[in-house]
């Protein structure tokens, strides 16, 4: 008789710590699924590329705190870096795109009117800290 007594028990546990892991991962999905976006950090410029499947050429060996925003539906992505140095290897142009997967506490684009073009990114920096983002209208020659 307290066998049906400790498989109830186990069973609550069970469904208890289910729960658990459905709120703490929940967000997490929320923004995959709902938001159409994926969001993580790394620390150094290594970590971005496994992440991420390749490096960027352009992204500053020095950079730190990356903060990476990837839309689920589409090539959009965003990233917010601290650096010293900047980018590199990129053309100064006069800006024409924003991002359109948006990172907390990056610095505002539209205060500036020029960016960086990397290849297909650009990027603003201020303060020591870069906010780059793809597709950008910049890189289409068309545009």
């Amino acid at each position: 008789m307290n066998t049906r007594r400790t498989v109830g028990a186990s069973g609550a546990a069970v469904a208890g710590l289910g729960m658990i892991l459905l709120t703490v991962t929940g967000c997490a999905l929320v923004n995959d699924v709902a938001y159409g976006r994926a969001e993580s950090s790394s620390a150094n410029p290594t970590e971005l590329a496994q992440v991420r499947g390749g490096e960027l050429s352009w992204l500053p060996a020095d950079a730190t705190d990356i903060q990476r925003v990837a839309s689920t539906r589409s090539d959009a992505e965003s990233l917010v870096f601290a650096s010293a140095s900047g980018p590199t290897g990129c053309e100064d142009v006069e800006r024409r795109s924003a991002p359109t997967m948006v990172v907390a506490d990056a610095p505002d684009v539209y205060t500036f009117s020029r960016v960086q073009l990397c290849g297909a990114w650009a990027v603003v920096s201020a303060d020591g800290v870069s906010y780059a983002w793809t597709p950008a209208t910049e890189a289409d020659p068309e545009g």
